[in-house]
């Protein structure tokens, strides 16, 4: 049987004990918090991982526009070779022209060195022409300048072939002259009117295409835009709730280490027994 010694005895072991208890219980808190809190960082970690990849995801649906923006580019780079090339042979039909009637006026005035001359820049302005390979881009009208390259603009009987007069004595007679550039007039004024018909139609298409591709590139940012914002707000939620859930972890403990020492204190303190008990006579 225990008696009031004992009592005692035990109150101060028990004071003792509850106060070792107390300062055990923090440090081992502490332990285990930052165990949990290694564990809630590496899940945290495996969490923004598995949020990024699911935005990679989501991102994947913009490979559609990316390589429309890449198609129409390359259409656009198309449309603009073509109307590059055609606008050169736009400017020598012009030349062309222009040479036709000095030569005209050369054969008029019976001027052998300008008509001869006129010839020959006439040659020269064709050998520069570009064929236009305006398949690609959906304008393949045949403007003749493939044919004029080939046989020239201003030509003669050669035993029943025509063939490109280089000068004017490549022609029977005066008349044969003048009938050659009627022809090469008429030629001209044909390729001409096909050349801006086709320059109408790139420029056409380069609106178009360029009002595509523009709204292609507005949607891609849209979306990047988009998807990064939804990423960064994820992430960010899943910091604030695992930093919520380490706090309340961390203040419940305060509050419950709190508890145990006033607990502690007020069971096995000596000066909280009464005045007068049979304790404080022992005492």
């Amino acid at each position: 049987m225990v008696g009031a010694a004992g009592i005692l005895s035990l109150n101060s072991f028990a004071r003792t004990f509850a106060a070792t208890a107390s300062q055990v219980a923090r440090p081992n808190f502490e332990l285990q918090f930052n165990n949990l809190q290694n564990t809630i960082i590496d899940r945290l970690n495996a969490e923004v991982e598995e949020a990024r990849a699911e935005s990679e995801i989501v991102n994947q649906v913009d490979v559609f526009l990316i390589k429309a923006e890449k198609d129409l580019i390359r259409f656009q780079n198309g449309i603009d070779k073509f109307a590059f090339d055609n606008g050169r042979n736009i400017n020598a039909a012009g030349e062309l022209a222009r040479q036709l009637d000095t030569l005209s006026i050369a054969l008029t005035a019976d001027d052998t060195d300008s008509f001869n001359k006129a010839l020959t820049t006439i040659n020269s302005v064709i050998s520069k022409t570009t064929a236009t390979n305006g398949i690609s881009v959906g304008i393949y009208i045949d403007d003749g300048v493939t044919e004029l390259r080939r046989n020239g603009l201003v030509k003669f009987d050669n035993a029943g072939t025509a063939t490109q007069a280089t000068s004017r004595a490549d022609f029977a007679d005066d008349a044969e002259a003048a009938a050659a550039i009627d022809a090469a007039l008429a030629q001209i004024t044909q390729v001409a009117d096909v050349l801006v018909l086709k320059a109408e139609a790139a420029e056409g298409l380069s609106q178009r295409t360029s009002t595509s591709l523009n709204a292609t590139v507005l949607q891609i940012q849209a979306a990047l835009i988009a998807n990064d914002a939804e990423k960064a707000e994820e992430i960010a939620k899943l910091q604030a709730d695992y930093a919520q859930l380490l706090n309340g972890i961390s203040l419940a403990f305060e509050v419950s280490q709190a508890l145990a020492d006033r607990l502690a204190a007020q069971l096995f303190n000596p000066n909280a027994v009464p005045a007068g008990s049979a304790v404080n006579i022992l005492l």
